[in-house]
């Protein structure tokens, strides 16, 4: 009896050492984070030389001008990080005065030196992710028409109304108006000597003049975009020379009425996909080349159109642009509906870079 219930108690308390043990080895181990916390950094540069407002550009362009940079300002929208596979994971922005659902503004021109941009810089863009192992990285330039509010409606982004938009949309000079939308890319340069072209026509008196920077992408009035307070110099031979060379890239060919909640649709959307198939967000930043941006262009003398590029499909300056941003001006074939979306060729005004190798301008 008593040798019975010692091996009883031994098998007992055998069994009981084994149920403690499997529930050790079954105790969750400690959770790995749900979401890593991503900084993707942003640079302008002209060739291998960084870009700022208290540096002049040593060349840009055909002419391989001496240039002061003005303004340069861009939206991004839907980063992503793309993982061994080739498959892209959103970044889940992080809410600042600098993002909104998933858009961000990186601006590189404040009120220092040459430049007439905004109050602050913004150079990175910052937010989450899950945990893994990324090898790239793709965004769009440009703001999307809608995003998913938090009871799951439509919420307007790209038409909407800047007066009562959220930061970053909420910027009067990064927007042309409802219809049109907002300025995805706003670079300006004073290029040495100025920019000579034909005199804009005068507006025709049956025409109201639409919001500054809002013109009409067919309309005579965007050749009459031209900062207001600077000098105009009038010519001998009557061409005239201002000072500033600008692109502002948007959307054109917009219909409906945002204002009576009519769904807008544009014939051109203009919004630039970017992959960097080889990035490390450690170790280097991605750099919009103004070098490669304006490459072929003479920013000296302009052709017709806006002075610049506004955009708009009959402008001179707008083909070299397009074509170096790797997008579609015009359509390709007739009801083709391929304008202002990609061209399929290769486009080197984004690239990845060191965050340490990188000069400044002189």
């Amino acid at each position: 009896m008593g040798r019975t219930k010692g091996v009883e108690m031994r098998i007992g308390s055998l069994a009981l050492g084994l149920a403690i043990a499997a529930v050790q080895i079954e105790a969750p181990q400690a959770a790995s984070p749900a979401k890593q916390p991503i900084t993707i950094s942003f640079g302008l540069a002209a060739g291998g030389k960084s870009v700022d407002c208290g540096h002049d550009i040593a060349e840009l362009g055909a002419a391989k001008l001496p240039a002061k940079l003005r303004d340069a300002r861009f939206y991004i929208s839907a980063p992503a990080l793309i993982d061994k596979a080739g498959k892209e994971v959103p970044i889940e922005l992080e809410r600042n005065d600098w993002q909104y659902a998933n858009v961000a503004l990186l601006n590189f021109a404040d009120k220092s030196g040459s430049c007439k941009g905004m109050s602050a810089l913004n150079d990175s863009v910052k937010g989450t992710a899950p945990p893994g192992r990324y090898q790239g990285f793709s965004f769009v330039v440009g703001v999307p028409s809608m995003t998913k509010g938090e009871n799951g409606k439509d919420v307007a982004l790209n038409h909407s109304n800047f007066a009562t938009a959220p930061a970053p949309l909420d910027i009067q000079s990064m927007s042309w108006n409802w219809q049109a939308g907002r300025k995805f890319m706003k670079i300006e340069v004073d290029p040495e000597g100025g920019v000579t072209r034909k005199p804009p026509p005068p507006k025709p008196a049956s025409r109201e003049t639409p919001p500054t920077g809002a013109p009409d992408a067919k309309s005579d009035l965007a050749k009459a975009d031209t900062p207001p307070t600077e000098p105009v110099k009038v010519n001998a031979d009557g061409t005239i020379t201002v000072v500033t060379w600008m692109l502002h890239l948007g959307s054109t060919g917009c219909k409906g009425d945002p204002l009576t909640g009519e769904i807008i649709s544009c014939a051109s959307p203009n919004r630039i996909p970017v992959k960097l198939s080889s990035f490390d967000p450690a170790t280097q930043r991605v750099v919009l080349d103004l070098e490669a941006l304006v490459a072929g262009i003479d920013l000296s003398h302009d052709k017709g159109g806006a002075t610049g590029c506004m955009s708009g499909p009959v402008d001179p300056e707008c083909a070299p642009i397009f074509e170096n941003i790797g997008l579609n001006l015009t359509e390709t074939a007739p009801d083709a509906n391929d304008a202002g979306r990609p061209s399929g060729r290769v486009s080197k005004v984004f690239r990845a870079a060191s965050k340490t190798l990188m000069g400044a301008s002189k």
